[in-house]
């Protein structure tokens, strides 16, 4: 099966942040996929990734993610896909925070699922109008007055 391709407003985790998880945002180009920013390996630093709480890698008054979050480098990008010349992020792409030491990793692409291949509709059968009813199981169908 084929990984999706990570966009604007993809949710990301961190272990190490008291509210795990983040957002990305896209910094690095105005190419859309399904309407939003393609991201790339360029959405690397600290505007991309928004994390809300505190890194619990410092134990005493711990600071908020936000400014102390050190991303290296995109890994497990797409391979010969490229958005102006960087390479495209994948549902697999994690990326390293040098300050906690562990990965951020991607867990909602921020795609949405479209059918490809939907089946064509069956015809609809012809209805026919009823105007009136003569007595409990009698059915007249309409017919046009040519007077």
């Amino acid at each position: 099966m084929a990984e999706k391709y990570v966009i604007d407003g993809a949710k990301i985790k961190c272990s190490l942040c008291t509210k795990p998880e983040g957002k990305l945002m896209v910094t690095s180009n105005q190419i859309k996929l399904q309407d939003k920013l393609w991201a790339t390996e360029a959405d690397k630093g600290k505007p991309n990734l928004m994390f809300q709480g505190n890194c619990t890698k410092f134990s005493n008054n711990p600071p908020p993610c936000a400014g102390v979050i050190a991303p290296i480098q995109w890994q497990n990008t797409a391979m010969g896909i490229t958005v102006d010349g960087k390479k495209a992020l994948l549902e697999s792409s994690t990326i390293m925070c040098a300050t906690g030491g562990v990965p951020i990793t991607i867990e909602d692409t921020a795609q949405k699922d479209t059918p490809t291949n939907i089946p064509p509709l069956a015809p609809l059968e012809d209805v026919k109008l009823v105007v009136g009813v003569d007595g409990p199981f009698i059915v007249e169908e309409n017919k046009e007055d040519n007077e």
